[in-house]
């Protein structure tokens, strides 16, 4: 027989069966089939194949040589079926796999550092792929299973995607230590004097983009300043808001704000980390901000397999340990 398509699965089973038992009856009781239906699916791999299979004999159903020939094939795909088809496992201890996670440059240097380091002591053969989320399609790349994860802020999410909140980003003012308004509390006018430098997370975005930008039903910050709400609030005090400079990374705000006049809004950590290498003052902002909610997006499918599962607990797990 040369046309797979002609043999049922339960046919193997019956086979497999019969060769361990060597009896129909015992083959029946074993698969929770009867006498009959065992004859019965033998005499259709007797057809399908063109040989008896198995002979009776004084002492049970003996093998013929074919049937001998396909039996260790036969065994070694059922079990390959049945591993395919169980629950996935997952052990980090052994795995190979690649997970690939969007995030920013911010959560690259300051997150990631410390799950790698966590991943080379449990899951030593795992590899992490970074890829910085600026101009990613993260809809299409969720859905399609080639994002295992998206560390960022975002808006509505669509009901396929899980949302689990990591940390809420505490953000702060900078400007040179030498800057004309450093010796002085920031005030929403200092904020309306000089040029800010605007932190786009995107290569295409126009530079005026809205702060949350919609991509395919999922909302995803875009400029980390949320210049809207800035920008009324200046013009209630009769002030507007200058824009001296916009880059792609949250990185590249503190060199820039070290050799000009102008301010940027950042991370705590980011300007206290950079204080001391470009000469930084830190300023609370002037208007109430609470802090910028950062979120892991998976997709609800792909998400729940253990492995996905396991990198998902191990974020939260480095969060919790800080």
């Amino acid at each position: 027989m040369n046309n797979i398509h002609g043999i049922d699965l339960n046919l193997i089973r019956v086979f497999d069966a019969l060769l361990e038992e060597r009896s129909v009856t015992r083959a029946g009781d074993r698969l929770g089939l009867s006498q009959s239906a065992v004859s019965h699916a033998l005499a259709k791999l007797r057809l399908l194949l063109a040989d008896e299979l198995f002979v009776r004999g004084p002492q049970g159903m003996h093998p013929t040589p074919r049937a001998m020939e396909l039996a260790r094939p036969l065994r070694a795909a059922l079990v390959e079926i049945a591993t395919a088809l169980s629950a996935p496992r997952f052990d980090p201890s052994t795995s190979e796999m690649t997970f690939v996670v969007a995030t920013s440059d911010f959560y690259i240097g300051g997150l990631f550092p410390r799950v790698m380091a966590r991943i080379r002591q449990e899951a030593p053969q795992i590899r992490l792929w970074l890829r910085m989320f600026n101009d990613l399609n993260l809809v299409e790349e969720l859905d399609r299973g080639t994002l295992h994860l998206v560390v960022g802020a975002f808006g509505r999410i669509p009901a396929r995607y899980r949302r689990e909140p990591l940390i809420g980003v505490e953000m702060v003012w900078i400007m040179r230590r030498g800057h004309p308004a450093a010796s002085s509390p920031l005030t929403l006018d200092t904020l309306g004097r000089y040029p800010h430098v605007d932190i786009l997370l995107s290569g295409r975005a126009m530079p005026d983009a809205a702060a949350m930008q919609d991509q395919e039903g999922l909302e995803r910050a875009f400029v980390t300043s949320d210049p809207t709400h800035l920008e009324g609030l200046l013009r209630e005090a009769g002030l507007s808001r200058q824009v001296g400079a916009t880059v792609p990374l949250i990185l590249a705000a503190p060199p820039l704000v070290a050799a000009t006049d102008m301010v940027a809004l950042v991370p705590r950590s980011v300007a206290q980390t950079y204080r001391d290498t470009y000469d930084l003052a830190l300023f609370d902002s002037p208007y109430p901000r609470p802090p910028t909610q950062i979120d892991m997006l998976s997709h609800n499918t792909y998400g729940a397999h253990p492995s996905v599962a396991w990198l998902r607990a191990l974020l939260l797990d480095q969060l919790a340990a800080q």
